[in-house]
């Protein structure tokens, strides 16, 4: 059966929404660069493919986006992406149920499904339910950059991009060059923090037509939190026994490359050790499990010096959220896989004018893997197993011109059981010298996943449809000083909203009328020789809501939503002292936030005030220790002891949960390139 998807999705071609952006096309430009080296302005235009799929540089490409290089990500002292996006605006990370950490965006909440991410292109979000999980999970060790569009993505990525894009772009051929290893080491005052290793290998042949291969894995486990996690009944556990937080991510993602085929491979496994269950504590350690393993084979056919077709297949096996015990009363055991093929048209019939045009269908299949229906088993609506037809097409065109350059595109995608979602895509930019702007328009949408449409109240849901305004002003002040504002405005229709059913132990999903928010964001850059600092304001309001699940009781509408700081400020920055010998760190202050931690006597939950946290991390590092590829770095985690927690940003019953306490860490790694 799955032989047979796989060869009609071939033949059908469509356009591969997910697919790796135009492949290398960012990273050949900085090829054998130092990226500590290149200056503000090589950084600032260097081209990136994310939001548009076609080379552009940042000032120009039509979107609001962000990149972190390696060099910033090492300097940042984080040790996996979830510490990496809370340093970008509008990003906060929070508790979603069993110890799951998910990300929010400008104000709203995006774990289901709601904020894309890939790695190396290919789709990571689980497809039960649509969530990531970012809790000491995908390490740095592996990471060249970070690309983030922030903002909508559906009209070149389909339905999971609707409030936002990360994509994760790791360390391939062209920049290992040879063999690297690193080992990093974190020490809280109770217990370990992080214990991982990454390694990786990648050559270019060029005497066999430079071909590509690279393999990079990582393995790891860390600590989620530190201290003790009570719940709102007053029920409490200690996070110090490592089968209470712990997290073991494992990840192996191997590439080739031949010209202009491409092929990769990913598998990861995250393993989650928890006992809080939907936010009262189940009385015993809870093991859980999120896999995915997806493979990819991709073809860049040249037809013409301007005209290029890019037929692509893929495949995703997931297992999220997989508890297998028994005795657990959160039993859930279920399998999810796509099948996806693509084929994109892309064209340049005159100079500055590029026309790209596609499709793609996917077939999703879940099904029960025990037939056992205890703890949080469910079958779907009766049946073992279930599958839905997506198919989309796709046009996008983008024309420089000497008064504006202008993006158009759309995407229309039909679902066999929800039926039509359109998103269209207006984007003018204009780069003046040392000035940048952008005004942008996204309209994007969400489709429900498996378990949304299952535990719907009549097993039908709606999308959610999103419209997204946007503009952006950038200057350059001098060759040192970046700076740059944005303003958005996001309007939500029939939101998907989860509930958790206390006397069935079940899920619900229903759709409200409205949600949305609206606000600004700031961002500086100073970079020289000696280093670089980075900073960001971001604030967000409610423009308006009809979820009571995230509203702020005794507030006037329009100030807060649950969970959420209004304010958050971030600084990411490294200093060259000496030679090899240099110092950095980051920091990310977030306001008070609002949040439900306890009951009253009526059993009816009591709103608190989380107060404003000041994560700070600094460290001391020599690049090239006495030999050439071997870099040290020694640091402390949460210097000021801050007693940080994730909050939950709906009311369903979770308490804060702490993050950590002070971790003292160091990080060797040692990278060794013959010739």
């Amino acid at each position: 059966m799955a032989l047979r998807h796989l060869l009609l999705l071939a033949a059908l071609g469509s356009l591969s929404a997910a697919a790796q952006p135009v492949p290398d096309a960012g990273t050949s430009a900085l090829e054998g660069a130092d990226i500590g080296d290149l200056s503000l302005d090589a950084l600032l235009n260097a081209p990136i493919a994310v939001a548009t799929r076609s080379v552009r540089q940042s000032r120009a490409t039509p979107g609001v986006v962000s990149v972190l290089n390696r060099e910033e990500i090492l300097a940042s002292g984080a040790s996996n992406l979830g510490e990496v996006l809370q340093l970008l605006p509008g990003f906060q990370m929070q508790m979603d149920v069993y110890s799951v950490i998910g990300a929010g965006f400008r104000g709203l909440w995006g774990q289901e499904g709601k904020v894309l991410l890939l790695i190396d292109g290919q789709e990571q979000n689980e497809l039960l339910y649509g969530s990531n999980v970012f809790g000491h999970h995908y390490l740095v060790h592996d990471i060249e950059r970070v690309e983030v569009i922030r903002g909508p993505g559906s009209a070149v990525y389909g339905g999971f991009a609707e409030l936002a894009v990360i994509n994760v772009i790791t360390r391939g051929a062209r920049e290992l060059k040879g063999v690297s290893v690193a080992g990093r080491y974190g020490q809280m005052s109770s217990t370990w923090g992080d214990r991982s290793v990454g390694v990786g290998a990648g050559w270019v042949f060029e005497s066999l037509g430079d071909l590509e291969a690279s393999v990079t894995a990582h393995l790891g486990q860390g600590t989620l939190g530190e201290g003790t996690y009570t719940s709102q009944s007053g029920v409490s556990y200690g996070l110090n026994d490592q089968r209470n937080a712990q997290s073991d991510p494992v990840q192996v993602n191997a590439a080739l490359a031949f010209k202009g085929l491409k092929a990769r491979f990913i598998y990861d496994d995250y393993h989650l050790g928890s006992q809080d269950g939907y936010g009262e504590p189940t009385g015993m350690p809870e093991r859980q499990r999120f896999r995915t393993i997806g493979a990819e084979l991709s073809y860049a056919l040249k037809l013409g010096d301007r005209v290029t077709l890019r037929p692509r297949v893929s495949y995703k096996n997931q297992l999220p959220w997989q508890i297998t015990d028994p005795a657990s009363t959160l039993f859930y055991d279920k399998t999810a896989t796509r099948i996806l093929g693509g084929l994109a048209l892309e064209l340049e019939p005159v100079d500055n004018l590029n026309v790209l045009v596609g499709g793609e269908v996917n077939d999703d299949t879940a099904w029960l893997n025990s037939t056992e229906l205890i703890g949080a088993q469910t079958t779907f609506r009766g049946d073992r197993s279930v599958s839905y037809l997506n198919g989309a097409g796709f046009a996008q065109v983008l024309w420089d011109n000497p008064i504006v350059n202008v993006a158009l595109g759309a995407r229309a995608e039909y679902h066999s059981l929800v039926g039509f979602n359109f998103a269209p895509r207006i984007g003018l930019t204009r780069q003046l010298d040392r000035f940048n702007v952008k005004l942008l328009y996204s309209g994007s949408f969400r489709s429900p996943s498996f378990e949304n449409i299952n535990a719907s109240v009549d097993g039908t849901i709606k999308p959610e449809r999103t419209n997204t305004a946007e503009v952006e002003a950038g200057f350059q002040f001098s060759d040192l000083v970046y700076g740059a504002l944005n303003v958005f405005y996001i309007d939500v229709r029939n939101p998907i909203v989860y509930a958790y059913v206390e006397a069935t132990n079940s899920d619900s999903y229903v759709n409200y009328p409205q949600v949305g928010s609206a606000g600004y964001e700031l961002e500086a850059m100073v970079r020289g020789r000696a280093g670089f600092l980075k900073l960001t304001y971001s604030t967000y309001f409610p423009t308006q809501n009809s979820v009571p699940y995230y509203d702020v009781a005794g507030t006037a509408v329009g100030q807060q939503y649950l969970g959420f700081a209004v304010h958050k400020v971030t600084a990411l920055g490294k200093w060259r002292i000496w030679k090899g010998l240099a110092v950095g760190g980051s920091g990310v202050l977030l306001s008070e936030r609002p949040a439900y931690t306890s009951v009253d006597a009526d059993g009816n939950p009591v709103l608190s005030t989380v107060p404003a946290q000041l994560l700070l991390t600094v460290w001391a590092g020599y690049e090239g220790l006495g030999l050439k590829g071997l870099d040290l770095q020694l640091g402390v985690g949460n210097v000021l002891g801050t007693h940080a927690v994730y909050v939950q940003p709906y009311n369903q019953g979770h308490a804060p949960y702490p993050d950590k306490g002070r971790e003292y860490f160091v990080r060797l790694s040692y990278a060794f390139q013959p010739g």
